[in-house]
Order: C-alpha cells, then sequence, then structure tokens
C-alpha cells in the first residue's frame, strides 16, 4: 500500500498553480513618431488593464507570460496596436503618429 500525506498533495497544488500564474513586469515608453517627445497621459491597454503614461511617457505593467497584444491611444494621434513578448527584457517603445 502506497501513504499519500496531506504534505506532498499540497505541495503538488502550489506547484501546478504556480505554473498557470507565472508573471512578468514590463515597462515602456510612448513617444510622437516624428518629434520623439514623450507623451504623457496616453492609455495604453493590456488585456483587462488599462495604464496610462506618466509625465515622461513611461509606463509599467505585469503580464502573464504568454504573447500578448496592448493597444495605445491618445488624443489626436492614430491608435496603436503592439505585440509584447514577455521574454524580451527591451524597453518597448510605442510610437504613435499624429493624425
Amino acid at each position: 500500500m502506497i501513504a499519500i500525506t496531506a504534505d506532498a498533495l499540497f505541495a503538488g497544488n502550489i506547484a501546478g498553480n504556480k505554473d498557470k500564474n507565472q508573471t512578468k513586469l514590463i515597462s515602456g515608453k510612448v513617444i510622437d513618431k516624428i518629434s520623439g517627445e514623450e507623451i504623457a497621459g496616453a492609455e495604453v491597454k493590456i488585456g483587462e488593464k488599462i495604464i496610462y503614461t506618466d509625465l515622461n511617457g513611461n509606463f509599467s505593467a505585469t503580464i502573464q507570460t504568454s504573447k500578448t497584444e496592448a493597444f495605445v491611444r491618445f488624443v489626436s494621434y492614430s491608435d496603436s496596436k503592439i505585440n509584447i513578448d514577455p521574454f524580451t527584457y527591451n524597453t518597448i517603445v510605442v510610437e504613435l503618429k499624429a493624425q
């Protein structure tokens, strides 16, 4: 007969949940495509999260460790869609084009 302890089951459950819920912090900057100036207050939507850039155009978010998309918009600029690879360690730079 094989005995299974509560500790073994508990440890297995934690490992199973950890794999499903791994996250990573990503960061980026939103700039004007022509001038290169930072855009403060741009909306960055990743999944159900909505984040706004700071005064220097920077943003950061915690995302799941799977490829995902972000939608970036700001008044009087064309919307932009970017693909995010969570295993890239570079800062994401989003260039918005004025309308």
